[in-house]
């Protein structure tokens, strides 16, 4: 389904009117102004003409009574990944970041639980900017260990782009959409898109720039708002370990925030939370590697093996949140 959007000349004057993209499954929520991304280069103008700013569409606005209708927070791996939300996992090179959300991916892909937690299966695209080669190794090394899963199924569901598309090159902007809408409409919806990494998909912008990750992190929130699809970064660590490389702006955007740190001595690998917008923090989990075929798989630590058990932690209900808001009302400190 098209609309026609007003064109204007250098002075905000309306000269036509042209038919760009179609509607996104947002718009119900967000109003008639929630149309498809409009691929041609932005251009900042001053509407001078008051036909053109009368022509303009006002924001649909929302009572507080409207918020029952919008559709409760889900997760893509329950406690962990966050459904149609922006995630980013980071961390130092070799801290196995890639083998986790590949292990993630594997999991949705084929229906299986991701360490012991349900997981929403469906079609997951992986774009993969590093380690190409390396990947079919872990792939069959996933497997080897897994061998409960539905191989048909995986093989169906999980979708490699053997490339990380430039994010600010408007081509590829475009490109990566309609991959990720065509896949959505082969399969029957989209789950989830990984981009791996985050630098390889800056190539020709500064990772620094709060507007070069702006422009990014917009490209990314599109394909969701065309798809539905959970999109997960994949990032490194600055020099100290401990937060993200570059500018602050992909942790603001982000629903959730996962940090991956591999102990050089003991080779103990901890995920952990650093910011959930919807959840209280999980339990850091603990891994080590083991060896499968050609390569490794994360093999979860049990408390016998003197880790954690996991998250110890529930989605919590309206209703528990209600009481929680209550209590904190009645006792503030």
């Amino acid at each position: 389904m098209t609309y026609e959007q007003p064109e204007y000349d250098d002075n905000g004057n309306i000269i036509g009117s042209v038919q760009v993209g179609s509607r996104s499954p947002l718009a119900e929520y967000m109003g008639e102004n929630a149309k498809g991304p409009d691929t041609r280069p932005a251009k900042r103008i001053a509407l001078k003409d008051p036909e053109a700013k009368a022509a303009l569409a006002t924001f649909r606005t929302l009572q507080l009574s409207d918020l029952d209708a919008l559709p409760e927070p889900e997760w893509l791996v329950n406690g962990i990944i966050p459904a149609d939300g922006l995630t980013t996992l980071y961390g130092a090179p070799g801290s196995t970041k890639s083998f986790c959300i590949l292990d993630a991916a594997l999991c949705i892909a084929a229906g299986v639980p991701f360490h012991g937690h349900a997981v929403k299966a469906g079609t997951g695209v992986y774009c993969v900017g590093e380690g190409l080669r390396g990947l079919r190794w872990r792939i069959e090394a996933w497997k080897l260990a897994h061998p409960e899963a539905d191989y048909e199924l995986l093989e169906k569901n999980l979708v490699i782009i053997p490339h990380a598309p430039r994010l600010l090159e408007p081509t590829e902007q475009v490109m990566l959409n309609n991959t990720c809408k065509e896949v959505a409409e082969n399969s029957g919806g989209l789950r989830l898109f990984i981009v791996d990494t985050w630098a390889r998909s800056l190539t020709g912008g500064d990772e620094n720039s709060a507007q070069d990750a702006g422009v990014a992190i917009d490209v990314c929130e599109k394909v969701r708002a065309e798809t539905g699809a959970t999109p997960f970064i994949v990032h490194h660590s600055g020099a100290d370990g401990l937060r993200e490389r570059g500018s602050t702006a992909l942790r603001g955007a982000s629903d959730c925030t996962l940090h991956m740190h591999r102990e050089e001595t003991s080779g103990i690998i901890t995920l952990a939370q650093k910011k959930s917008k919807d959840s209280e923090p999980f339990t850091p989990m603990k891994f080590n590697l083991q060896q499968y075929g050609h390569s490794v798989v994360l093999r979860h630590l049990t408390a016998a093996g003197g880790a954690t058990h996991g998250l110890g932690y529930h989605a919590k209900t309206r209703e528990e949140w209600a009481r929680d808001a209550m209590e904190r009302r009645n006792s503030p400190f």
